[in-house]
């Protein structure tokens, strides 16, 4: 019969040093926005949850690139495409702008994506954040069905904690 030794129910070794445990320091909070108010309250979360841990805010917007099946056959004008770009520019920079008044280590991300979800994922492993803070619609039932879940893709593929607002 073999011995089994069970190990201690604390993350302490033996010399009072810590195995393995987990780092719950943030220093670099990412927040994702498409300027919805559900957004504007995970950025309100974000604010607050950088100013308590003293951790970098950065926004983060990502442009949806123009897929060719959501548009008519005539296509779009590339102005029109140049105007939603800057329109997202000066909204992501009201939104840093509001974020600054309540906390100065406050910066913004833009990106340009066929796929938001799989940028804001990819977006947090290159910034290297501690948190990723999203929204939500939270839709139930057939909706979830019909649209999906953006937040639940992200959750499953983030490489850091995700926190989701609704």
């Amino acid at each position: 019969m073999k011995n089994v030794i069970e190990p201690a129910i604390t993350p302490e070794g033996s010399a009072g040093q810590k195995l393995n445990a987990p780092r719950f320091g943030f220093s670099h909070i990412l927040a994702a926005t498409d300027f919805s108010p559900n957004s504007d309250k995970a950025i309100d979360y974000a604010i607050q949850l950088a100013k308590r841990l003293g951790a970098k805010l950065t926004l983060l917007h990502i442009v949806p690139e123009p897929y060719v099946l959501d548009y008519p056959i005539e296509g779009i004008s590339s102005e029109e495409i140049k105007g939603w770009r800057q329109a997202a520019e000066k909204r992501l920079a009201e939104r840093v702008a509001r974020a600054k008044l309540a906390y100065e280590e406050v910066e913004s991300v833009k990106r340009l994506a066929l796929h938001p979800r799989d940028e804001i994922v990819q977006a947090a492993s290159d910034l290297s954040a501690d948190l990723l803070v999203i929204s939500t619609h939270g839709y139930t039932g057939w909706k979830h069905l019909l649209f999906g879940s953006d937040a639940e893709i992200i959750i499953e593929h983030a490489v850091c904690p995700v926190l989701v607002v609704r």
